[in-house]
C-alpha cells in the first residue's frame, strides 16, 4: 500500500458503515455521490470497484481493514450490545430443574439471628424487586442465613462458586461435545432466568461476588436491573411476566486479600445492608456454649474475639475470629478437655503469617491465664 493510498484509506475511516456481518460500505474520494461495497469471502476481500483482489490495490478495503483493527484494539472481553451476542445457535443441553427442587436445599445448622437481618433479607428475597447486597465479615452466617430462607420459603436456589478464577464460560455458558454432538451448556445467568421461570420464584446466590475479576462483573448488569434478561448462545433469556429472580450477592469487606471492589455501575443496582461485627453481648447470646464455664471459656473467648478484631482494624493481623470459629472452639473443647489443644488447633492455625500468629499467641495466654 503506498502512503498516498493509504491517506485516502484514513480519509474515509469515519465513513465506513457496516451493513451486516462482512459486509461494508463507504464513499468513494473521487465522486462523493458513489459509495462502494466491500465483502469479506473467506480469507480474502472484495470491493465492487475493482473486483476480487488484495488490498495493495485498493483503499476501499485498507480502510475496512484498519477499521477492524480499531475495533480489535478497543475490544472488551465482556459482550455488551445485543448484536455482539446473537451467534449461531447450537442445541441448548437441558437443565435438570430437580437439581434446583427447594425440597433438596441443604440447611446444615440453625440460624439464629443477632437483630433484623433475618427479617430484611427475607423481604429482599420475597418481593425480588432489587438484587441485594450483604457485606460482613466472614464467617456471620450469610450462606446459611440465605440456605434457610430459601428452604423454608419454598424457593428454588441457584448457585456456585464466584472468584477471580470466574470466566464468561461460567457465567454465560460454553459449547461442548458429546456423544449427541455439539451442545450449548447454559452458564449461571441464563440458567438462573431458565429455573426461575420453571418455578416461578428462584433466588440466584453470589457468595463473595466480588471476589470476581471487573470484566467478570460486567456481565451481571443486565440480570439486576429492569431487563432482566441476558444473551447466551444467540438467544435472549429473559424472565417470563409473574416470575420472580430474587438476587442476593454476600460480600467480605474489600480490606481483604484478594479482594476486588465491586464495580460502581453494579453496585448502583443493589439495595442492601452493611453487617457491623458483633458485639460480645450478641455473640454470647447467638451461640450454643452448653455446660461451659462462664468464668474461665466463655467469657475470656469473647473478649479474645473482640481484641483480636481491634488488632484487624488497626492492620495488624488480617484475620478477624468470626463466629465460626467460635462454634469451632466450643465444639472442639467439649470433646477435648485441653485448653491449650483448643487454642492451638482452632485460633492459631488460623494465621499463616509467623508474626501474626505469635501476636495471637500472646493475646491467648494473657486473655486465658494458659501458656501455649
Amino acid at each position: 500500500m503506498s502512503l498516498a493510498q493509504q491517506r485516502k484509506a484514513e480519509k474515509v475511516l469515519d465513513k465506513v458503515t457496516k451493513v451486516e456481518k462482512g459486509t461494508w460500505i463507504l464513499p468513494s474520494i473521487s465522486d462523493e455521490t458513489k459509495t462502494h461495497t466491500v465483502q469479506l469471502k473467506g480469507d480474502e476481500f472484495e470491493c465492487d470497484c475493482l473486483g476480487f483482489i488484495h488490498t495493495l490495490n485498493c483503499y476501499h478495503i485498507m480502510a475496512v481493514q484498519m477499521l477492524g483493527k480499531k475495533e480489535e484494539e478497543r475490544e472488551v472481553k465482556f459482550m455488551t450490545s445485543e448484536e455482539s451476542l446473537m451467534e449461531e445457535q447450537v442445541k441448548t443441553m437441558p437443565i435438570d430443574f430437580e437439581e434446583y427442587n427447594p425440597e433438596n436445599i441443604t440447611v446444615w445448622d440453625t440460624y439464629r439471628p443477632i437483630k433484623n437481618e433475618y427479617e430484611e433479607v427475607q423481604r429482599a428475597i420475597m418481593e425480588a424487586d432489587f438484587p441485594y447486597l450483604i457485606e460482613s465479615e466472614k464467617g456471620q452466617g450469610k450462606t446459611l442465613l440465605v440456605h434457610t430462607l430459601c428452604k423454608r420459603n419454598k424457593i428454588a436456589l441457584i448457585t456456585q462458586p464466584l472468584g477471580s478464577g470466574t470466566t464468561e464460560r461460567d457465567l454465560i455458558g460454553s459449547k461442548e461435545i458429546n456423544r449427541d454432538g455439539t451442545v450449548f451448556n447454559l452458564g449461571l445467568l441464563p440458567r438462573a432466568i431458565e429455573v426461575a421461570n420453571n418455578y416461578k420464584h428462584a433466588l440466584l446466590y453470589g457468595d463473595e461476588g466480588n471476589a470476581q475479576d471487573h470484566e467478570m462483573q460486567k456481565y451481571w448488569n443486565s440480570i439486576c436491573d429492569g431487563r432482566r434478561y441476558v444473551y447466551a448462545n444467540g438467544k435472549k433469556y429473559q424472565l417470563n411476566e409473574g416470575c420472580k429472580l430474587a438476587i442476593v450477592w454476600t460480600i467480605n469487606p474489600v480490606t481483604y486479600a484478594g479482594v476486588n471492589s465491586m464495580t460502581e455501575d453494579l453496585r448502583s443496582r443493589f439495595t442492601g445492608d452493611v453487617w457491623a461485627y458483633p458485639t460480645k453481648e450478641e455473640l454470647k447470646q447467638i451461640i450454643k456454649w452448653d455446660d461451659l464455664s462462664e468464668e474461665t471459656i466463655i467469657d475470656p473467648l469473647l473478649q479474645l474475639v473482640q481484641d483480636v478484631y481491634a488488632l484487624r482494624v488497626k492492620g495488624e493481623v488480617e484475620y478477624a475470629l468470626s463466629i465460626r470459629d467460635i462454634v469451632q472452639f466450643v465444639k472442639y473443647i467439649q470433646s477435648n478437655d485441653s485448653l491449650e489443644q483448643t487454642i492451638r488447633h482452632v485460633i492459631l492455625i488460623k494465621y499463616s503469617d509467623i508474626t501474626e500468629r505469635e501476636l495471637v499467641r500472646i493475646r491467648c495466654n494473657d486473655t486465658f491465664g494458659v501458656n501455649v
